[in-house]
């Protein structure tokens, strides 16, 4: 398979404009049409699936789901279930998003060991009991800036309180956005939906006031699905995460690639990348379920 199989016009011209086609075309080996047989107990173990999705008027949205180990359940690679019942309710603005046809992204990352796998597909069913996609990519990201966490207890299936939405940032979102090191992304594209782990410093996403946050883009796996699909649809989805409180800061908006950025308060690593959200909705949500989680290193990897 070649990389022009592998990606869609909007990676090959961030690669390009990265000058990495050859380094991407290797990495895109790793990419699979199921889940690997080497990941099938790493996906069992799991307790949070990071979920991408559009809501039909062409947003992008993350949110996360949690339940006991087991509650995903990869079969023979081919379908990815997700357990739903009583005790697990998605909450309706999430559950309205997930139809049955519709493209949608899981990501499975393990912070206390900085294991990620990134599951695309296309949703087979969806009941009462359960969340059935059909894998389409399947493959594994490096650890890169992962901030390491422990669970110290697992809350099993939890359940979320939505707290409020808009369209402009208050005082207390910003700051939740300034101390965050963790959100994940939702994008959009020809091939489909994707959700990838942005990670970094505390204060590494800025707020560029009015009603734009800035995000830089460190160096990578060279394959750009997110940026490749921000190439091709300029719409894009952040879930920033707050592991104190518990609560999950959703964004979703126009975005904008700025190459070249010289800003000296913003580290890029060394690729002058970042790209820019112009929020067009926010909606706040918190665990209600008492999770603790022990903050152990940041990555070595951070700017």
């Amino acid at each position: 398979m070649t990389d022009h199989n592998l990606f869609h016009a909007g990676e090959l011209e961030m690669q390009q404009l990265a000058g990495v086609q050859a380094i991407a075309a290797r990495t895109g080996n790793l990419i699979e049409g199921l889940a690997p047989s080497r990941a099938m107990d790493f996906i069992r173990q799991q307790t949070i699936a990071w979920i991408g999705i559009d809501d039909g008027e062409g947003l992008p949205w993350a949110f996360p789901l949690f339940g006991p180990p087991g509650f995903i359940n990869p079969n023979t690679g081919e379908l990815l279930e997700i357990e739903l019942n009583e005790r697990f309710p998605i909450p309706d603005r999430w559950l309205v998003n997930l139809r049955k046809g519709k493209a949608v992204a899981c990501l499975l990352i393990e912070l206390s060991t900085r294991r990620r796998l990134r599951i695309n597909g296309t949703i087979r069913e969806i009941n009462d009991h359960r969340l059935q996609v059909d894998v389409r990519q399947a493959y594994p990201n490096c650890p890169k800036y992962i901030r390491k966490r422990e669970l110290l207890e697992n809350p099993g299936y939890c359940k979320f309180h939505f707290k409020s939405q808009g369209q402009v940032l208050n005082d207390q979102l910003e700051k939740l956005i300034r101390q965050s090191d963790t959100a994940f992304v939702a994008s959009l594209g020809p091939n489909g939906a994707d959700i990838s782990h942005r990670g970094g410093p505390s204060g590494f996403i800025k707020c560029q006031p009015p009603g734009k946050i800035t995000v830089p883009d460190y160096p990578g796996n060279n394959m750009f699905n997110t940026l490749g699909n921000f190439k091709a649809n300029l719409m894009g989805g952040l879930v920033i995460v707050d592991f104190n409180q518990g609560y999950f800061l959703q964004l979703s908006g126009d975005i904008k690639i700025i190459f070249g950025q010289q800003n000296p308060d913003i580290a890029t690593g060394g690729t002058h990348r970042l790209w820019e959200l112009a929020i067009t909705k926010w909606q706040l949500f918190q665990l209600e379920t008492d999770t603790q989680w022990k903050n152990l290193d940041f990555s070595a990897y951070n700017p």
